[in-house]
């Protein structure tokens, strides 16, 4: 059996039901199929203690395929941003108003599980989205547009978005070069309860191990954590039994949150820097993680996902509405110019902040508390990394 699609997905998690949703609002007649390994229909994901920090373009966008709403109800706000260096006196305000006089914030914190589940319930009501689950590619001529899933049927399309993750195998598939980085460290994320008032502060607190994030969750007196373990030390941490676990978190967001009553279950992911060298092969296009996975340090990794699908959304939009291919060269070569641009800028910046922080030269760590009191100072530059912490 055959069927026919405007866009073919394969990869039915965050940047590909996002992708789906939002490529879907450009027109009725724009057919849509995704195609996940997992079943994803009628199956609610779990709280796993991870958040996403979502900046304030990206919430636009979550307004546009109607899942803002929903969301709120849960999300908590980040109103202002405090830097903090080895817990030094100096400390870099980033505040939201200055970033949006109408919101007065610099974006949201959202649980990743209310993420997933708002956008798959929108995709069960879109009439121009069709699922296929559980189902994986058997193989793909990418020259014609044409996927063979493991239940024989075609699927024919004009483009195919990869939004099959770090370690994609549509990108090994088609040899795309990476560039790869291992940064010796793993994120162990987890949700507390603690004593003061969090006030829609989020801290991002760093350490020569590695940086500490504390985002604020919709109840005043519960947290988010990201804290980044050297992988040397990580097995330590995460055999240290809850009592004595809680007594290293405290001695460094004590001062901020007070003291941790109650922590959720740990969740880890091991972090590389995985950048694409293209992020095209003939009419496939990498979205998400599969064309780059930056390391968490500014929490921008779904946001960049969500820059690059509006980007493919503008020009998939500009042609259709003009009678013209979807799948043009001049809608590939744009989308990998233009994507790749942002993902190489936002993956330096992450990149050369953590190599700035981690490092314990005294004359860095010098140099890095003068700069976050001398920022505080300089109303221009300040504002320009205030409206890039917010996605403005």
């Amino acid at each position: 059996m055959d069927k026919h699609y405007d866009i073919s997905i394969i990869g039915g998690s965050f940047a590909g039901m996002t992708a789906a949703l939002y490529l879907s609002k450009i027109s009725k007649d724009i057919q849509i199929a995704i195609i996940e390994k997992d079943y994803m229909l009628k199956c609610d994901r779990q709280p796993d203690g991870r958040g996403f920090a979502i900046s304030s373009r990206s919430l636009e966008v979550f307004k546009e395929i109607g899942i803002y709403n929903e969301l709120k109800k849960y999300s908590g706000t980040i109103e202002n941003i405090k830097i903090t260096d080895c817990d030094s006196s100096f400390i870099l305000d980033f505040i939201g108003i200055e970033a949006n006089r109408d919101t007065k914030q610099l974006g949201q914190i959202i649980e990743s599980y209310r993420i997933h589940n708002a956008l798959r319930k929108k995709i069960e009501e879109s009439e121009n989205i069709s699922i296929y689950c559980p189902n994986i590619y058997q193989e793909i001529y990418n020259q014609k547009c044409m996927i063979t899933l493991n239940n024989q049927m075609n699927i024919y399309s004009k483009l195919i978005l990869a939004c099959d993750g770090k370690f994609s195998g549509l990108r090994k598939r088609y040899h795309i070069r990476t560039t790869e980085k291992k940064y010796k460290q793993t994120a162990v994320v987890f949700n507390v309860t603690h004593e003061k008032p969090h006030n829609n502060c989020a801290w991002e607190k760093f350490y020569p191990g590695g940086p500490l994030a504390i985002l604020p969750l919709k109840d005043p007196n519960q947290s988010s954590i990201v804290w980044i373990i050297p992988n040397k030390h990580l097995d330590a941490y995460l055999k240290l039994n809850h009592k004595n676990f809680i007594a290293q978190l405290d001695q460094k967001t004590a001062t901020d949150i007070g003291h941790v009553t109650q922590i959720s279950r740990k969740a880890t992911y091991p972090l590389k820097l995985v950048e694409s060298d293209i992020f095209y092969n003939k009419k496939l296009l990498l979205v998400g993680d599969s064309s780059c996975s930056i390391h968490p340090i500014a929490g921008q990794g779904f946001n960049l996902a969500i820059t690059s699908i509006k980007t493919l959304y503008e020009l998939v939009k500009r042609n259709h509405l003009n009678g013209l291919d979807i799948s043009s060269p001049n809608v590939i070569e744009e989308y990998n110019r233009k994507s790749k641009f942002n993902a190489l800028k936002i993956a330096a910046a992450t990149d050369v902040l953590n190599s700035i922080f981690d490092t314990k030269l005294l004359a860095i760590q010098a140099i890095r508390r003068f700069g976050l009191a001398t920022l505080n100072k300089m109303p221009k530059i300040k504002k320009f990394f205030i409206k890039s912490a917010g996605g403005c």
